[in-house]
């Protein structure tokens, strides 16, 4: 258990340093780490509901947070936004959630809890989730019997132990069985995530966790964040009622029973997802895989059955209009589709998750002049194991799975010409 006299707290006005009875105050507090490394976290104050630590995703915190932080104190909660990247200048990117030091995060927590009587609730998203429940645990193991820490509020959680293989269902971290305070899982309808929200919820399920899911609908993933002019009419309005959003779920998560003990475990909890490396064409399975059933309804209604199609080389390609690195691969695949010339050879596009309507209105901006299906109910992706938008699956005249590639690729590069090119020729 660490001293408390480790950290030392002083006061640096930011705005303005007097709460009034009209608003929510900000200032900023400066704390000492056990490292020695210093941390200015932004405060705002505003009532005596549950406090609010915000931790980075692997983006960092952002202006955007602010707002919502102040909506928040508005809102009676006290918010902490610890800016981790900036403290340790430490990149955003994908691995840099795994590199703050562990001690100093459980030291901020620690803070948290000795600064309200109302107990803390961590925020967080994407693979910040990570941090939030590594750190929350080892707060847990810690200081046995106390029950500050409420829960965990998760937006987009990213919790795989690695990226999700071709083909195969995800398997989670370890801290995710091994988490037994409350969790509160918020996430959108056109996200990477939320078609697999209950297999998450039942992974922290585990160690006892009692979780909430909530998706919302219609609503684009990074809505709180994106700039204005990339949101769409329910992007806007639930980013106006995200503060409120949020307040609820802490409100859920306050009242739910809090364990006093970490629950055990065998694996090691402090664990990140391991980074993998990208080669940017189709990857060879080393064990191929019979394609999994897929009979849908195209855009203009015809029905199309992928095992009806045997006999020649298809590209089924599962994407979405809000996935950006989809529609950035929409042209070289058309591409691709002219530089093969072989009417053995086909790609099927399938879009997920969106209406007929919403396709439409995309269609007039980007023409797609391929087939392209519509699994409107999520269905096939799942049974597909679609975790990463674009996936692309290279089938061979048998229906077998012979390549593919989990994200965005220059379809018409050389190598990936050639590889279709050979597969053509087998039979």
């Amino acid at each position: 258990m660490l001293p408390s006299r480790i950290w030392i707290f002083s006061l640096l006005i930011a705005c303005a340093g007097i709460a009034h009875a009209t608003g929510p105050s900000q200032d900023t507090l400066r704390l000492d780490l056990p490292s020695g490394q210093e941390i200015q976290i932004r405060r705002f104050t505003g009532g005596d509901r549950p406090l609010l630590l915000w931790l980075p995703s692997e983006r960092g915190i952002r202006e955007s947070h602010q707002v919502h932080a102040r909506a928040l104190a508005e809102l009676g909660h006290e918010v902490w936004l610890a800016d981790l990247h900036e403290a340790y200048f430490i990149a955003t990117d994908r691995s840099s959630i795994g590199r703050f030091p562990l001690d100093d995060v459980i030291a901020i927590v620690d803070a948290a809890t000795t600064a309200t009587a109302a107990g803390i609730i961590l925020v967080s998203s994407q693979r910040g989730a990570q941090l939030a429940l590594i750190a929350a645990r080892e707060w847990q193991l810690r200081h046995p019997g106390k029950t500050d820490i409420k829960g965990a509020l998760l937006m987009h959680a990213y919790l795989y132990e690695a990226r999700p293989g071709i083909g195969k269902a995800a398997a989670y971290l370890p801290v995710a069985a091994a988490t037994n305070l409350p969790v509160y899982l918020l996430d959108t309808q056109y996200s990477t995530r939320s078609a697999h929200i209950q297999a998450l919820a039942g992974a922290l399920a585990v160690g006892g966790s009692q979780v909430y899911t909530q998706v919302l609908q219609g609503v684009q993933g990074g809505f709180f964040a994106r700039d204005e002019d990339e949101l769409s009419e329910a992007d806007r309005t639930a980013r106006q009622n995200f503060a409120r959003t949020l307040s609820r779920a802490a409100g859920i998560l306050a009242m739910t029973s809090t364990p006093g003990y970490a629950a055990g475990s065998d694996h090691d909890t402090r664990r990140f997802t391991s980074a993998s490396m990208r080669i940017p064409s189709l990857q060879r399975l080393d064990e191929p895989l019979p394609s999994p059933a897929l009979a849908l309804r195209d855009y203009r209604g015809a029905e199309y059955d992928l095992q009806a199609g045997r006999g020649r080389v298809r590209l089924v390609n599962f994407w979405a209009t809000w996935c950006k690195p989809c529609v950035e691969e929409i042209p070289s695949l058309h591409r691709l589709e002219a530089s093969i010339r072989n009417p053995a050879f086909e790609i099927v596009t399938v879009n997920v998750g969106e209406t007929r309507e919403r396709i439409s209105r995309f269609l007039q901006r980007v023409p797609i002049e391929l087939a392209l299906l519509m699994d409107v109910d999520n269905r096939v992706a799942k049974n597909w194991n679609i975790y990463v938008y674009p996936s692309s699956y290279l089938v061979d005249q048998q229906g077998i799975i012979r390549y593919a590639y989990l994200g965005a690729l220059e379809w018409d590069s050389p190598e990936n010409i050639a590889i279709i090119q050979n597969l053509l020729m087998q039979r």
